[in-house]
């Protein structure tokens, strides 16, 4: 082999390590670089249902409070009057159902049963102490209790209060909000959707209003913004019982999601399911591609045009002084 071609040769070599090494670099940097950017949106989507949860919870709390130390409210309780409680409340519940999303104004008698649905007025009466215990807690405590909790219509984001006659006890009111109304919200907010998952092993509750025997395993959905999307990742294995956050990536139907599971603890902080987030990475990855073989052609160029001037420069600097030392040599 002739020295050009010895050089060219080895020219060529020691540019594609460089360009290989480098290239190497830039894919580990840059994957890494989108996998923190995933895990930083994820989580301000997450804070973003969690926050609106806790404000949520906030403002059944204060309208549970005020309703009950209303005074009309009190006597109308003590006297038993459930079709006049109803009346006063309407145009109260279908108001902070139309701008708040609440969905229940529920009343307790202080044994523990159902006496006023505002929203259901015909439907009361059932004993609760079985299945409710933020009503038990505010009831013995005398304590607002909020949270989330799983009643006969599912889970629901309530507020407890005691309804007192100055320190007697004459029952428990309570505000539910409808979670989906929150996580539609969210979705509208961010783009990503949203799925709570219940444990019936954990909840006793099936999420079809069927109480679900211990021995249940496996989620249910409770609610969710996509829910045939929720239930192939189910299906697929993505989601389970997350005792801490877990963020992942899924294909669903030829569409690549990143997932971010958390546990979902109710009013006592029990955990009782899971909140999955997914979101729609497709659109994201392939700017990373573009952006990736953007780069790499880049440097192909860059190593195109650097061997071209490298060889130049040998030729001029090494290979021509040889060829004329030869020539003298020669001669």
């Amino acid at each position: 082999m002739t020295l050009d071609r010895s050089l060219a040769l080895a020219t060529t070599l020691c540019l594609a390590l460089t360009l290989a090494i480098g290239s190497g670099f830039l894919i580990s940097g840059s994957q890494t670089q989108l996998n923190e950017s995933h895990s930083r949106e994820m989580q301000s989507t997450a804070l973003l249902l969690t926050s609106s949860m806790s404000q949520a919870a906030s403002l059944s709390a204060t309208h549970a409070l005020a309703i009950s130390r209303d005074p009309l409210v009190i006597e109308m309780m003590k006297a038993g009057e459930r079709a006049g409680l109803a009346r006063y409340l309407q145009p109260t519940y279908q108001s902070l159902a139309s701008e708040a999303g609440v969905n229940m104004l529920h009343f307790h008698t202080p044994d523990i049963k159902s006496f006023l649905r505002v929203q259901d007025p015909g439907n009361f009466g059932q004993d609760l102490s079985g299945f409710r215990p933020m009503i038990l807690a505010a009831n013995r405590s005398q304590i607002l209790q909020k949270g989330l909790e799983v009643g006969i219509a599912g889970l629901s984001l309530r507020a407890v209060a005691p309804v007192l006659d100055q320190e007697t006890l004459i029952g428990t009111f309570e505000v539910g909000i409808e979670l989906k109304t929150l996580m539609d919200l969210a979705k509208s907010a961010s783009g990503a959707d949203f799925a709570l998952f219940l444990s019936p092993a954990m909840t006793g509750f099936s999420g079809s209003g069927q109480t679900a025997g211990a021995d249940t395993f496996g989620l249910v959905i409770e609610s969710a913004t996509n829910t045939s999307l929720f239930e192939a990742l189910y299906r697929s294995g993505a989601i389970g019982l997350q005792r801490e956050p877990v963020q992942a990536f899924h294909a669903v139907d030829g569409t690549r999601y990143g997932t971010f599971a958390q546990p979902l603890l109710d009013y006592s902080g029990r955990m009782i399911g899971t909140i999955v987030i997914a979101r729609d990475v497709s659109d994201l990855d392939g700017a990373f591609r573009r952006a990736l073989i953007t780069a790499l052609t880049s440097g192909l160029i860059g190593l195109l045009i650097g061997y071209g001037l490298i060889m130049v420069a040998i030729r001029a600097i090494v290979l021509r002084p040889l060829e004329r030392t030869a020539g003298d040599v020669g001669s």
